[in-house]
């Protein structure tokens, strides 16, 4: 009896420690069970104790897969001892961080990088001028207000016209669309955005760029040059379109030329506001407004 009893925990210490290496593998229980003692015909006793044991070791592997805690409680309560959980550790290398794997919990860790190589891998901010940025942003804003300048006076002589109340009522309905249209979503939502960040672009000195790129720096704000093959389409072509419209109001007669100059004035004048608030607000940050420059590929400026 006490040979018989050496066997089941001779036979249970090897299945638990298969379970604990390969908890689903229910075939290398058997192999292992079966190498221990095989069961003789001649003594159905013993061979009942191992079947016994083979559904012992069956249920233990299901419910370590299942809860992770049966094994060790039942080594504990057959006094076999604690049985120790390997932790598998990568292979780490100098790019490969160390990852930490814990069976019992089904689950590994990656620690953070050190945050002391972030500093090697960010890339040098390149010089900028701030002369030249400010003169690609302000004459810009002085070329708005000098179309402002050209209409101030047929302004005021075609107010002076307007002597129905629904012609007042046409001007507000004409200074609102403008200021929505051409201030809000044309100026200050993507033209004044755009000539700070290409003022930001300009504003870099580098051997590799043409000197006459700052010397023209406002018309490179506008995208006139120097960008993606639709931001210089798109430039060009507003431009036309305005010189278009010019020429058609200037055919019109007072109030009514007056008041189309009027909206175009306030979208003017909320354009110029525009630029001076955003380039003093990426002034004050130290860093360009998080606004697409348009710059080409190839191109010798850094990207923002």
């Amino acid at each position: 009896m006490q040979g018989l009893q050496l066997s089941i925990q001779s036979a249970l210490r090897s299945s638990l420690v298969s379970v604990q290496s390969c908890p689903s593998t229910f075939m290398v229980l058997r192999i292992r069970i079966m190498k221990v003692s095989r069961p003789s015909r001649e003594d159905p006793s013993r061979r009942a104790s191992l079947r016994l044991l083979l559904r012992l070791a069956i249920c233990g592997a299901l419910c370590r897969w299942a809860f992770g805690s049966f094994p060790s409680q039942l080594a504990a309560f057959f006094q076999l001892g604690p049985l120790r959980q390997k932790t598998p550790l990568m292979h780490t290398t100098a790019t490969r961080p160390t990852i930490r794997c814990d069976l019992s919990k089904r689950r590994c860790t990656v620690p953070p990088a050190p945050a002391s190589g972030e500093a090697d891998t960010l890339a040098p901010k390149p010089s900028r001028s701030s002369a030249v940025r400010a003169w690609g942003a302000f004459g810009v804003a002085g070329y708005l207000l000098y179309g402002v300048k050209k209409v101030i006076p047929i302004v005021r002589e075609g107010i002076g016209a307007i002597e129905a109340s629904w012609q007042w009522g046409l001007l507000a309905s004409v200074l609102a669309f403008f200021a929505y249209v051409e201030g809000y979503k044309g100026f200050q939502k993507g033209f004044a955005p755009r000539v700070v960040s290409r003022a930001w672009v300009v504003s870099e000195t580098n051997d590799a760029i043409p000197f006459w790129h700052k010397v023209l720096a406002p018309a490179f704000c506008i995208g006139y040059f120097h960008g993606t093959r639709r931001r210089v389409i798109a430039s060009w072509m507003v431009t036309t379109i305005i010189f278009l419209v010019v020429v058609g109001v200037k055919r019109l007669s007072n109030p009514y030329r007056a008041i189309i100059d009027a909206g175009v004035m306030v979208g003017l004048l909320w354009g110029v506001c525009s630029i001076i608030v955003i380039f003093f607000k990426s002034i004050g940050s130290g860093a360009a407004p998080n606004f697409d420059p348009a710059i080409p590929k190839g191109s010798p400026y850094t990207r923002l």
